[in-house]
Parts: structure tokens; sequence; C-alpha cells
């Protein structure tokens, strides 16, 4: 629960950040892999140490990214359909400039934070069984 706690701040502060300068949803792609790198080292080093070491640290990385990989999905589509929710979009153009071409310095960081932490949320379960099944089993 520590990792997954320090991952989501990770992830939020890297997209809220990144939002500033990018359009959200590259922001919200770069804060999803910093976590999942930063998920990993923590993980490697701390949860579950010891554990997987018949493998080397880059073929658990890879493995660790390929068992997040559908987590990542989940959370990144979750994100941006309860984006496009919140922030009342009409039109699929609407949606496309919004998060494609803007950063956020047009729509709320809360807002931002509560869509991002619902596709978090949304991805954890997916995430933790295929890390503890696949990577350091």
């Amino acid at each position: 629960m520590i990792v997954g706690g320090l991952g989501t701040i990770v992830n939020e502060g890297v997209y809220i950040t990144s939002a500033k300068f990018i359009p959200i949803a590259g922001a919200l792609l770069l804060g999803i892999e910093i976590s999942i790198i930063f998920n990993f080292f923590l993980n490697d080093w701390w949860t579950f140490k010891g554990m997987g070491v018949n493998t080397t640290l880059p073929l658990r990385l890879v493995k660790f990214h390929v068992s997040s990989a559908l987590g990542g999905v989940v959370q990144y589509f979750t994100t941006i359909l309860f984006l496009i929710e919140f922030l009342h979009f009409t039109t699929l153009s609407e949606i496309f400039i919004y998060l494609f071409l803007y950063n956020y310095l047009n729509s709320s960081s809360l807002t931002l934070l509560f869509t991002n932490f619902l596709g978090i949320v949304s991805s954890f379960a997916i995430r933790f069984i295929t890390s503890i099944k696949y990577v350091w089993s």
C-alpha cells in the first residue's frame, strides 16, 4: 500500500506539473510512465526484495512494464472518460482540441487530479494482481 500511495503521488505530481507545459493527453501518459518506473524500483528494492532474483533487473523491469500495461491503459482511458464527463465536452473536435492540443491552463487542477485519481483506482487491482503473478512469482 505504501508503494502504491507513493506512486499515486508521483503520478499526480508529474501529471499536473507537465500539464502546465504539454497537452493533457501527453501529460497523463508521462505521469503514468514515470509512476510505473518509480513503483518498479520501490517494489524491487523494498516490497519484493529477494523475490524474482532468478531474473536480471532489466528483465524484471520489462516484465513489470508488461504487467502494468493493461492497468495503464485502463487508467488512461478511465481518466479521459471522466475528464470528458466532468468538463462537459459536447463534440469530438472539442475533446480532441482540449486533450491533445492545449495544456491545462483553462481547467481546474482539482478536476485533473480527481479524474486521474479515479483512473488510478480503477486500474489498481489489475496492476497489483499481474505484478504479483507475473513479475515476482
